[in-house]
């Protein structure tokens, strides 16, 4: 009876034995993930879980280095010392992040400064990080060493190296400070120490700067044994955690968290990274501790004779849960595939459908019973593509993944005949009896009609009428179109190197951030100005500019027009004018001094005279009509200058209203003057100081105007006040049409009107700006319309 106890007894003691010293030796990655689980020294206080509790779904950015620091393991996870410190941080602070990759630190920065991601696990020490994130404290410190081939003379430092080129992994803390402290090196920036060892090896860099314990690493795992430590540099790789700005309590709680972390911790992940592939290691504890685990399972080898029966009932049992568990994950599997949002295809041997999902299903428009068993290339691949894609197929299933490409873009037919663009990624499953291959199909179709759209909207802007160009806020033109360039005569490319004052005299190196400052106000400017092209010609532009912020990046597009012909004919019309005023102006003036002089006779009929004061008047008008165009074209460049001085608008108004009794005759409408509502009389004034010339081109603008709008036989108002500004207000029973109200007061606006030339009510709002005034108006079909101007009390 005791020899069967001790021989059921001896079994379970070499158990465990083994367990023990699986326990003992067990690598350092295990003990981290069992310590993190511990709380030791760290703690959290109720408003920092509060704090965690709301932030705990946040975004960390990882970037692929160089091993054993952060690099993509050979199942693709990222691996490394510094993941092992994030995930202790992360598993204390009970966070769930959402990991955000990058292919190297300079683009995960970039993601970091643009607010994508909101920690950072592997944050290189340099002042320069410190003003986009918080930085905590080091966690990781790694001596960075120069490393050459080992035919390569003795060298003593970094300052052996000048003129010689040598690689850094970009955005490093080498790359940052070499330039600086040994400007005679010529840096190769390269992604990842790897990288930077392959230009080692291959001579086309002197030397490699990085740490050692990436270098040490990688030339182990690769097999290169013709390189050497040649160097330790004044430099080293601080690792830390950055963490959002504008969240301070996170960067306190990751720093407890990597306080909180146990020196045999920091040892283990040390070891793990570093012993167990370091060519030195018959004389480490770990290797003997592997030792005793062989041994240990050499002894339970012994007893497994003994343990047989009763593996037997346990195995079946096992199995039976492997079962249920088999099924549950191809009930999971097969959940995964239909709710997935990509074509899940499988094909046999013969191209026949064995798998389908409900993806495939929404994009080809045929059901699964369908499509199930039919032969895909025949009936969804178009027959121009039938000969290339079975092709591809083929290739696939005889050479595997490595006889075609990654991803493979081929068009398919769906049920209604329409043509959709589907991505390819394919896998062969190695099934011999029925599932050949599995394809996972993303449909581009959207993609790539959008990028057919930019390709188009691209080609419009190259080729339009205007230039346009793109100017960063430093002046620096980086983009310009075909018509741009050919307007200054310089090619793209060297417009993209030049500044917006190396092709305009009207603005400066100086004088840019002032224009800068201000279009970033204004959001649009618009000027007229002149470009200076390459052979030195001037031509006169007008320019409008917009200031947008694209990605947290500033930038100015401005659309330039060639305005040299409109200036031309301008300056023409311009000239044309002045002759046809002068020219009307003088026999106009000799006219009026002729009558002028007629009027004294003293043997005149009363007839004559009456004709005489008619000519007279018309000449005045003449004379008005020929000042006014002048004094319009200064208001419209905006060089009047005005003279004011005391002026009688009740006095303006009888002048303009004899001037007005032929139109007022013929449409029947009669004129009622009042002043403060009640009728003018022949004593009553009504003074502002104004020019007589504006105030008569203003009140005859208005009353005509009100007069041809009347209906016949009504009566249109003239009434004036004073109160803490001049209001005058003109009447008519008529309503402006809907149409033309929004643009009442603008050039050439009219309806009805047979003769009209739209320029009463601009001319009106014209002088009212100039005199400091306003005009504006009210209107509808019952009350008719009432213009109402309002001119300061000087």
């Amino acid at each position: 009876m005791s020899n069967r106890r001790l021989g059921l007894a001896l079994p379970w003691a070499l158990v465990l034995a083994l367990l023990a010293a699986l326990a003992w030796s067990l690598p350092a990655g295990g003990q981290d993930r069992r310590a993190v689980n511990r709380v030791g020294s760290f703690y959290v206080t109720e408003a920092e879980q509060a704090w965690l509790d709301a932030h705990k779904d946040l975004r960390l950015g990882v970037w692929l280095g160089s091993p054993p620091v952060v690099f993509r393991g050979s199942d693709g996870s990222i691996q490394g010392m510094s993941p092992a410190y994030v995930d202790i941080v992360i598993r204390k602070l009970g966070l769930t992040p959402t990991r955000v990759r990058a292919s190297s630190f300079p683009a995960l920065w970039e993601l970091a400064k643009a607010g994508e991601v909101d920690m950072v696990g592997a944050l290189p020490g340099a002042p320069e990080h410190e003003s986009d994130m918080l930085v905590s404290e080091p966690y990781l410190l790694l001596p960075i060493v120069v490393a050459t081939r080992a035919d390569y003379p003795f060298i003593s430092g970094l300052k052996d190296l000048s003129g010689k080129v040598v690689a850094v992994a970009a955005g490093h803390v080498p790359a940052m400070r070499i330039p600086r402290d040994h400007p005679a090196i010529q840096l190769m920036p390269v992604a990842s120490s790897e990288e930077g060892l392959r230009a080692l090896v291959s001579g086309r860099a002197s030397a490699l700067v990085a740490p050692e314990a990436a270098i040490a690493y990688l030339a182990r795992e690769r097999g290169i044994s013709n390189i050497r430590i040649a160097a330790i540099t004044e430099y080293s790789s601080r690792l830390s955690i950055g963490v959002r700005k504008d969240w301070p309590v996170l960067l306190t709680l990751v720093n407890r968290a990597l306080a909180s972390i146990t020196k045999e911790e920091r040892t283990g992940i040390r070891d793990y990274w570093t012993v167990l592939h370091d060519s030195q290691w018959v004389g480490r504890p770990q290797v003997w501790r592997m030792v005793g685990l062989v041994l240990a399972g050499a002894m339970l080898l012994l007893s497994l004779f003994f343990l047989w029966n009763r593996r037997l009932t346990r195995e079946i049992a096992q199995r039976k849960l492997a079962e249920a568990e088999y099924r549950r994950a191809h009930e999971a599997t097969q959940r995964i595939i239909e709710s997935a949002d990509i074509i899940i295809v499988g094909l046999d041997y013969a191209g026949h459908v064995r798998l389908f999902n409900r993806a495939g299903e929404t994009v080809t428009g045929y059901a699964r019973d369908e499509i199930l068993g039919r032969n895909w290339f025949e009936l969804v691949v178009p027959k121009e593509r039938f000969p290339f894609v079975w092709d591809e197929f083929s290739r696939l299933v005889n050479e595997g993944p490595r006889g075609v490409a990654d991803t493979f873009e081929s068009p398919i037919l769906t049920k209604s005949g329409e043509t959709r663009h589907i991505l390819w990624r394919n896998s062969v499953t190695g099934d011999d009896e029925e599932l050949a291959t599995i394809s996972y199909g993303t449909d581009i179709t959207n993609r790539l009609h959008a990028e057919e759209e930019l390709r188009l909207t691209q080609f419009a802007v190259d080729n339009a009428a205007m230039g346009v160009f793109r100017v960063r806020p430093s002046g620096r033109i980086v983009y310009a179109n075909l018509t741009g360039a050919r307007m200054l005569g310089y090619t793209r490319s060297e417009l993209r190197r030049m500044v917006v004052a190396d092709v305009t005299s009207a603005v400066t190196r100086e004088t840019w951030p002032d224009l800068w400052a201000r279009l970033k106000e204004d959001q649009v400017v618009t000027l007229e100005s002149v470009v200076r092209g390459k052979d030195e010609t001037s031509l006169a532009v007008e320019v409008s500019a917009y200031h947008l912020l694209f990605k947290g990046t500033e930038v100015a597009i401005a659309f330039v027009f060639d305005i040299s012909e409109r200036k031309r004919v301008e300056t023409l019309r311009e000239d044309v004018e002045r002759l046809v005023r002068h020219d009307l102006r003088s026999p106009t003036l000799a006219v009026q001094t002729l009558f002028t002089l007629f009027d004294r006779a003293d043997n005149l009929t009363s007839d004559q005279r009456e004709l005489l004061e008619s000519v007279k008047q018309a000449s005045r008008r003449m004379l008005n009509i020929i000042d006014m165009s002048r004094a319009l074209y200064k208001m419209e460049a905006g060089t009047y200058t005005l003279y004011p001085v005391p002026v009688d608008l009740l006095a303006v108004a009888e002048s303009v209203l004899d001037d007005l009794r032929p139109v007022l005759r013929a449409s029947s409408v009669s004129m009622a003057v009042n002043l403060s509502g009640e009728p003018a009389g022949p004593d009553n004034v009504f003074m502002v100081r104004s020019e007589e010339l504006l105030c008569y081109a203003l009140l005859s603008n208005l009353i005509k105007n009100a007069v041809e709008a009347s209906p016949q036989g009504s009566t249109v108002t003239l009434n004036m006040r004073a109160a803490d500004e001049h209001v005058i207000t003109v009447h008519n029973a008529g309503a402006i049409p809907e149409a033309i109200r929004s643009t009442f007061f603008e050039k050439y606006v009219t309806a009805g009107k047979r003769q009209g030339t739209g320029l009463g009510t601009y001319t009106a709002k014209l002088i009212a700006t100039t005199l400091g005034g306003s005009i504006s108006f009210t209107t509808s079909e019952s009350q008719g319309t009432t213009m109402t101007l309002r001119l300061p009390v000087h």
